[in-house]
């Protein structure tokens, strides 16, 4: 089967399920009955890559490679657009094996001219495909895909993932633009994040559990059960977040990816340490289901929200959101203390005033 028409098929189990849900119920703010500021006072301004952005959401990478695709492609791109939001597209590795599927990615760079749009590869690519992978929609900035366990749930997927590290420090190293590795829903430890900092990636994606399950889309589309334990493999968006933010230093940049869609679960994100929110399921469920104005009032309305949060943390930015208390319990603190992250240290943070 070629990679062009799996991505339909990821694209139509994906939506015969409800949207995935991060989970943060072991993170809690505490509520500031002070706050000191007013609503109008409270931006949601965030730095990412050097560049400033009106807003920490972000259109994540979803599609490409197919007539559908292209349709899709061009109305998440008319919504970027629209809401001035960045948005990464579709593994292009479709695209640079069969360059006949080039118009669905490069419909997002005709609709959004001069938006913020990031290429996207796979993690098997070479630096000559990953320029070509830019050229092709002459992106801001080129994402790194890793998806080890949906590759082996997948019947024609990978089995070799020797040499993956090498090949990203390759492509970091003569990269015309800044270079961002994501997972796809299974997330990313300290150790893997630490490497990823030190081969001289921008950002790091966390991709935890929580969104679209690839595991269960690969064995719905194979007509397989799996079991419980497999099915749920992974570390969840909250702790990914946690255990990269442990690690990472100044000019590297987080972004939160894996069921983030509702403004209290995107400012815990933030609060834990993103700078950066990607969005890719639900909005897609909201798009193709209830219409594209359903969509843009849904992300002023998640805004919104995120404003009102703010101020009632006494956060008027995101920087300020970083560093007021949160109280980390449960499981999420028992990992943390585990892997000798001090979840104590969160709750005693003081706002600077």
């Amino acid at each position: 089967m070629s990679g062009a028409w799996r991505k339909d098929e990821h694209l139509f189990f994906s939506l015969s399920r409800s949207p995935g849900r991060a989970d943060f119920k072991d993170i809690s703010f505490v509520h500031n009955c002070l706050p000191d500021i007013d609503l109008a006072d409270v931006s949601i301004e965030t730095s990412m890559l050097g560049r400033t952005f009106r807003s920490p959401l972000f259109f994540n990478a979803l599609t490409g490679g197919t007539r559908q695709s292209k349709i899709i492609n061009a109305k998440l791109a008319a919504a970027a657009r629209k809401m001035d939001l960045p948005m990464a597209v579709g593994s292009q590795m479709t695209a640079l094996h069969n360059r006949g599927r080039e118009e669905s990615f490069r419909i997002v760079r005709c609709i959004n001219p001069r938006g913020f749009v990031m290429a996207n590869i796979g993690s098997y690519a070479d630096p000559q495909m990953a320029e070509r992978a830019v050229k092709m929609i002459r992106a801001d900035a080129l994402q790194i895909h890793l998806n080890t366990p949906q590759e082996l749930a997948m019947a024609e997927g990978d089995r070799q993932f020797r040499g993956t590290m090498e090949r990203i420090k390759q492509i970091v190293s003569v990269s015309s633009k800044p270079v961002i590795v994501k997972e796809v829903g299974f997330g990313i430890a300290r150790e893997e994040a630490e490497m990823l900092i030190q081969s001289g990636v921008r950002a790091i994606d966390v991709g935890g559990r929580g969104g679209t399950n690839f595991l269960v889309i690969e064995s719905m589309r194979a007509g397989k059960h799996l079991s419980a334990g497999i099915a749920g493999w992974g570390i969840n968006t909250a702790i990914s977040i946690v255990e990269t933010n442990a690690v990472s230093r100044k000019g590297i940049d987080i972004m939160a990816t894996g069921g983030l869609h509702n403004a209290l679960d995107i400012a815990k994100a933030i609060s834990l340490g993103a700078s950066a929110i990607g969005i890719a399921a639900y909005p897609l469920h909201l798009m193709l289901k209830k219409g594209f104005n359903t969509l843009i009032n849904w992300i002023a309305d998640v805004e919104k929200e995120l404003r009102i949060v703010m101020l009632m943390t006494g956060a008027s930015s995101l920087v300020d959101l970083r560093t007021v208390p949160l109280v980390i319990t449960g499981k999420t603190a028992e990992w943390m203390k585990r892997r000798d992250i001090d979840p104590d240290l969160f709750a005693r943070r003081q706002k600077c005033r």
